[in-house]
């Protein structure tokens, strides 16, 4: 087997010798390869040789062919069998095939026969189908008619199922036919008519609600089987009702003052202004333009939302009534199944809408908001107040916050509030030079005080408090022409006024208890304030100018009362006296000083320098300060009274304004309350020490008490002339405040500067005594003793004199000499001229009567070394 194997092999490894590579394959050329070897000129025994071998070498492939035979030969067998009965089956075929040429040949004669008879029966079918077909078309027709008919009698439901109806009729008819395609056009365009004339009467609705015609429109779309169609189609109306109708209103009053101008004719004036955007319209507007404009807006816009809102009422009921009658029994499950799938979500699309369709209101108020003509004039307020009412009637509407639109306004009001400061402080300047200084009797509750002001809610506060049904019920008295909306909607904030009731009986009670005086200057600084204060709460965050503005009104009232009555060369002459009683405290210098060089923002302008160049302005004061009208003392304590009113209001609200600036303006307020307005008492003080001395006359009381002799050696019974004449200056003084009508707290006030004012000339004459003895002190005494009993005649009742700095000064001249020094460094209320004055008298009275030359030298020595330590001392 082994040698068998291996002769095979022999073999194969011969035979691949022989044949040439990929002689197997399949693209192989064995004749070209032989060619190829071939010499050029081949012999005979050349060729003879190479036949030979190629005999050998097929010799050797049949030998291995008729191997791989034998090996697979049963193979062979099988495939030769399988080719007889491949032979057999064919021919059976064949046989088969005859067969069914002859019984087609039959069937074929007799279907012929049978063609006849059937062509007659088509034909037949045919004409009754195109006669069904012809009065299908003639009923359409005729119903073409009847659907005209019903567009132009508003049945707008029926239309559309008779409309749907033929178009279903017509689909199913052959278009090959010429009139077809005339009868679609007609019923497609009757259903076009029928839904744009319910598109037209859902946008009308929109304005003015009507249930009988929302039912129709309803009806349509449930006819259609349109489940969301409705839903969207109602939000897209509202939507082009808001901007459609605000463009159209701006369009009115921008195409009037576009009449009025040159070239074209007015249509053509007006035609230019359609396609122009609303924003650049709401550019065009005059003052008077922009408020009746926005006041139209404000009412077409407030019916939009109540048709709206009514709308969804009228869904809500709608929804019950199905409600009932898919659960009776009258067969109608199914139609009212669909209506209720309908309205649900028509109520979901109208509740989930508000506020979309709010923003676009939004969108167009801030539009209109931002026009120039908004900010200008003196309606700058009212337009606030009327947008803060449209406000509620959004939230009302949303029952939500409306926060993009009071944002906007915040914006608006900031941008605005300079130019309307600048007329606010105008207005007060125009009226501060012609002020009167007359008390204004006021209604109580007319002016509201600053912390009522500010507790108080912005604008109208109707949410949470007032249903959008009442602001429905009362559609015509809302932003009508002719209304006061701010009157309308205070009407109705019922709950925010019964809240605010009680704390306003407590502060009118409180105002009542103390007695205001308020002045036309006064009043007007108040009102601007509770002004600013409302848009302080409107501006939020950015309101940092309107607090400095708030603070510039008191700021210009306090300066021109100082100017008017004060004494202003003690802030300009540095060569004026600062000390004394009547003098400028630090904290009013520094307060004046800061207001008279401040440039900031817009108050430079209007504080005055001294003296004033207007010369009417001039004689005006020159008349209420002269003698005649005893020196302005009537003016200044009705100037005093109202700027100490506007003080206790700003004081008395001072937590409640921190908490109501921004963050970083707390410290500035802070400081203007702790400084300012605090020093108006320093600036009651100065001007009634002012008065006081002007109206008693004590210029000549230092003089007659310096020419007295005090260098006595008996203390006598009876007081120098100059208390008698002094006492008779204070009845004067007396009179003349009982002439003016001077009463309560005001004529103490006024009876203590003047004793102030006494006390400082009677220390002074007394300060100038050079010569002066233990007798001369008590005669002093005596006299200040009878100047005091004088005066308690005619004082008012419940005011004590206190004449103690002037005794202090007297008793002093008892204090020893080494205890001087101590005494002059702890009583500082007296000038150090006066101090040094007393020091020189008390060292000339203790002096020895006999001393040598010698101590005589150490005591002056000693006595100026004294009263140049006091000196130091005192500086």
């Amino acid at each position: 087997m082994r040698a068998e194997e291996a002769e095979r092999e022999a073999k194969e490894a011969l035979l691949a010798s022989k044949l040439a590579p990929g002689y197997f394959q399949a693209d192989f050329d064995a004749v070209a390869d032989a060619l190829a070897v071939l010499p050029s000129d081949p012999t005979a025994t050349y060729l003879e040789d190479r036949v030979s071998e190629f005999m050998i070498t097929l010799k050797l492939l049949n030998e291995s062919l008729f191997s791989s035979i034998m090996e697979n030969y049963s193979d062979f067998v099988g495939g030769i069998e399988r080719v007889t009965e491949v032979e057999r089956d064919l021919q059976v075929a064949h046989v088969l095939a005859k067969n069914s040429r002859r019984s087609l040949a039959m069937c074929s004669e007799e279907v012929k026969r049978n063609i006849r008879i059937a062509s007659s029966a088509k034909r037949k079918r045919e004409l009754f189908n195109l006669l069904e077909m012809l009065l299908q078309v003639k009923g359409v027709a005729d119903q073409v008619g009847h659907l005209e008919q019903g567009l132009e009698d508003g049945r707008l439901a029926w239309t559309v199922s008779s409309t749907l109806q033929c178009a279903e009729v017509i689909s199913q008819l052959d278009p090959e036919i010429f009139c077809i395609h005339d009868l679609r056009s007609s019923v497609m365009r009757i259903l076009d008519d029928t839904l744009a004339s319910t598109d037209d009467t859902l946008q009308a609705l929109c304005f003015n609600f009507d249930p009988e015609t929302s039912s129709r429109v309803f009806e349509v779309y449930l006819t259609l089987g349109d489940t969301t169609g409705l839903a969207d189609k109602i939000q897209a109306c509202f939507a082009q009702a808001v901007l459609g109708s605000s463009h159209g209103i701006i369009r009115t009053f921008a195409g009037v003052k576009s009449g009025k101008g040159k070239g074209g004719t007015q249509e053509q004036q007006m035609n230019s202004f359609r396609n122009r955007p609303y924003n650049e319209l709401c550019k065009t507007l005059s003052i008077d333009q922009f408020r009746a404009c926005l006041l139209k807006t404000f009412d077409v816009l407030v019916g939009v939302m109540i048709s709206h809102y009514q709308m969804r009422q009228w869904y809500a009921e709608e929804l019950t009534k199905y409600q009932g009658r898919a659960s009776g029994d009258d067969g109608g499950e199914s139609e009212a199944s669909s209506a209720i799938e309908v309205i649900g979500v028509i109520q979901k699309a109208l509740n989930d809408g508000r506020k979309l369709l709010f923003e676009h209101i939004e969108g167009r108020i801030a539009s209109l908001l931002n026009a120039p003509s908004a900010g200008e004039g003196e309606h700058f307020l009212q337009v606030l107040e009327w947008t803060h009412c449209f406000i509620s009637c959004g939230e009302a509407f949303c029952e939500n916050k409306v926060t993009n639109l009071r944002k906007h306004i915040a914006r608006t009001c900031a941008r605005f509030f300079d130019a309307y400061h600048r007329q606010n402080m105008e207005a007060l300047k125009a009226i501060l030079d012609k002020e009167l200084w007359h008390s204004f009797p006021l209604d109580e509750g007319s002016i509201k005080p600053l912390k009522q002001v500010i507790k108080s809610e912005v604008g109208v506060n109707t949410f949470g408090a007032l249903q959008f049904e009442v602001l429905a019920s009362l559609r015509d008295k809302l932003f009508a022409e002719g209304t006061d909306p701010v009157a309308t909607f205070r009407d109705l904030s019922t709950k925010t006024e019964s809240r605010s009731r009680e704390g306003s009986e407590n502060e009118a009670k409180e105002a009542s208890e103390t007695s205001s005086v308020y002045t036309s200057s006064s009043i007007k600084i108040l009102k601007c304030m509770e002004r600013y204060i409302y848009l302080m709460k409107v501006i939020g965050e950015n309101s940092s100018k309107v607090v400095e503005g708030f603070c510039q009104l008191f700021d210009l009232y306090f300066w021109h009362i100082f100017q008017l009555f004060g004494n202003v060369d003690l802030l300009y002459d540095k060569s004026a006296p600062q000390d004394g009683s009547g003098a400028l405290t630090l904290r009013l210098k520094k307060t004046l000083h800061r207001i008279s060089q401040s440039i900031s923002y817009t108050i430079g302008q209007y504080v005055d320098g001294y003296p004033s160049d207007d010369p009417g302005q001039g004689q005006g004061q020159q008349n209420v300060l002269s003698s005649g009208n005893m020196y302005g003392l009537r003016e200044r304590t009705v100037a005093l009274s109202s700027l100490g009113h506007i003080a206790s209001e700003i004081l008395s609200s001072s937590s409640d304004l921190q908490a109501l600036v921004p963050d970083a303006l707390t410290a500035q307020l802070d400081s203007f309350q702790n400084r300012t307005v605090m020093a108006v008492e320093d600036l009651r003080e100065h001007l009634f020490h002012r008065v006081a001395k002007l109206l008693v006359n004590l210029v000549w009381v230092p003089e007659e008490i310096e020419k007295c002799q005090w260098a006595i050696k008996d203390v006598g019974m009876q007081q120098h002339e100059w208390v008698d004449r002094l006492n008779g200056q204070f009845y004067q003084f007396q009179l003349k405040l009982d002439a003016v009508g001077v009463q309560g707290d005001a004529l103490k006030e006024f009876w203590k500067y003047a004793v102030s004012a006494a006390n400082e000339s009677i220390l002074e004459g007394f300060s100038r005594v050079k010569k002066c003895s233990i007798e001369g002190r008590a005669a002093m005494s005596l006299d200040l003793q009878m100047f005091t009993t004088g005066m308690k005649r005619f004082v008012p009742k419940g005011f004590e004199p206190d004449v103690r700095i002037v005794d202090g000064y007297i008793k002093a001249f008892y204090v020893p000499e080494s205890d001087l020094l101590h005494w002059a460094m702890t009583h500082r209320e007296y000038k150090p001229q006066a101090i040094l004055r007393l020091v020189s008298c008390i060292l000339d009275a203790n002096k020895p009567s006999s001393l040598n030359p010698l101590e005589i030298n150490k005591r002056k020595k000693r006595v100026k070394e004294l009263l140049a330590e006091i000196e130091s001392s005192l500086i």
